[in-house]
């Protein structure tokens, strides 16, 4: 040690240790502790389904908007239509759509477009179908969304009359006339009323007979128990002039039912989407709970 070290060690000026190399063995202070991870940031914002919601409906607000202030002639069907690039894309969709909630999505637009002085009529349908390939023609289009509206002004083809008899259980009445004029919609259930899941009493327009009720048959209606009180639904579809079928929560596998149409020619379709609308054609035998069976015709 020289003469100025030596000074330096006296008045106290000693040099800073300096880090070990590596693999020189660090003490248990001396280990470098691991940087801990930054948390991963979440994306701001609605989730995917609500923002694609809110394009839905700004693209049906914005297309029928030429009827605002002008209730007498409001559409009286719009039907979306949606270009799918996969299932997922699909699936996408139906959660946009709310398609395990059949009506909400309709009951909001509604709210949405009474808000724009946009009045439809009381019985107003709105029907989505997907389509995989190229969409089909409409009155408007943008992107991969199609809308065909049906208004007042458009000169419609004759109403079809349909009519719904029992094939197996018993019914209210020996059978059932469905006119496309009077109302567009038909409810299917056991009993006269039954209130829904959102507290609304529903009214079924074909009734199967509980078995406390009059008239009831223990022999023919063995199976009406199988039938829930909000199965299905018949609607006219304005738009494609025909009947379908929709599954009411109640006739879904999710509510310990099923539901099936077998075709004339003997084809069976599981009817198990809530919110799709399933054609109709004249001698379609509809299945409910597996244990009734209707028949449904065209007059």
């Amino acid at each position: 040690m020289n003469l100025i070290e030596k000074v330096k060690n006296l008045f106290g000026f000693t040099p800073a240790e300096q880090p070990s190399a590596a693999g020189s063995g660090n003490t248990p202070d001396q280990t470098e502790q691991p940087t801990p991870e930054r948390p991963k940031s979440t994306p701001a914002g609605p989730p995917p389904a609500a923002q694609l919601r809110e394009q839905v409906m700004r693209f049906i607000i914005g297309k029928l908007r030429v009827y605002q202030n002008e209730p007498d002639t409001a559409p009286v069907g719009v039907r979306l239509a949606v270009l799918g690039t996969d299932t997922e894309d699909e699936d996408l969709y139906r959660v946009a759509l709310w398609a395990n909630q059949p009506g909400k999505f309709q009951a909001e637009l509604a709210r949405q477009l009474a808000d724009h002085y946009i009045t439809l009529p009381k019985n107003w349908q709105f029907e989505y179908t997907f389509f995989m390939d190229q969409l089909p023609d409409t009155t408007y289009r943008e992107g991969n969304l199609g809308l065909v509206v049906v208004d007042r002004s458009k000169p419609e083809s004759a109403q079809l009359l349909a009519k719904i008899t029992a094939l197996v259980g018993q019914m209210e009445q020996a059978e059932y006339v469905l006119d496309s004029t009077r109302q567009p919609t038909f409810c299917i259930g056991r009993g006269h009323t039954t209130q829904t899941a959102s507290g609304r009493v529903r009214t079924n327009d074909i009734v199967l007979l509980n078995d406390d009720d009059p008239g009831f048959d223990a022999k023919k209606g063995a199976g009406n128990g199988a039938v829930s009180r909000a199965h299905a639904t018949i609607r006219y579809d304005l738009v494609q002039k025909r009947y379908a079928l929709l599954v009411d929560p109640g006739g879904l596998p999710s509510g310990g039912n099923k539901t099936k149409i077998i075709h004339p020619d003997d084809t069976i379709e599981r009817a198990d989407i809530a919110g799709m609308s399933y054609p109709l054609q004249s001698g379609d035998q509809i299945e409910l709970g597996g244990e009734v069976m209707l028949l449904f015709e065209l007059l």
